[in-house]
Order: structure tokens, then C-alpha cells, then sequence
């Protein structure tokens, strides 16, 4: 049996910088600034990913927008700013 990682503690304002196979559906990087996690909802996914709802940001740090991303749990680690 396999242990998966646990979620880390994402407090709202984090900043995640994801590569494209870091997450599902966008194919792209991902600059996200975290505005909630729905631990709610990992179990669906057998705590392997996890929904991340925050703001999409550019390079300079702006918001383009709010996102929904569904993010691997192992890459929250190394990628938590």
C-alpha cells in the first residue's frame, strides 16, 4: 500500500508556481495565488489531487483572474513559494 503525502497547510495568499503536469486541464504553467482549498473534495480523487480555487496570476504578479485548478498533491510541496 502506498502513502500518499499529505496536503500541506495552504494559508489563503500562497503563491504556487506549477508546471503543466503539475496540474489537470489548463496545459499550461500555472502562477496561482491560493484563495481556498477544498480538502472537501480530495477524497474523489483518492487524496492523489486536490482543488485549488484562487487568482491566476502573470508574471508580474497581477491577477488575470479567478481559477479553479485540480493540483497533484506531490507537486504542492516542492512548488509552495
Amino acid at each position: 500500500m502506498t502513502t500518499l503525502p499529505a496536503v500541506p497547510d495552504l494559508a489563503p495568499g500562497t503563491i504556487l508556481e506549477l508546471h503543466k503536469e503539475d496540474w489537470r486541464y489548463g496545459g499550461r504553467p500555472l502562477r496561482l495565488r491560493v484563495g481556498e482549498v477544498r480538502h472537501d473534495l480530495s477524497h474523489y480523487y483518492r487524496d492523489e489531487w486536490i482543488w485549488l480555487v484562487g487568482d491566476d496570476l502573470d508574471e508580474s504578479g497581477a491577477s488575470q483572474g479567478r481559477i479553479e485548478a485540480l493540483v497533484k498533491v506531490t507537486a504542492l510541496a516542492a512548488r509552495v513559494d
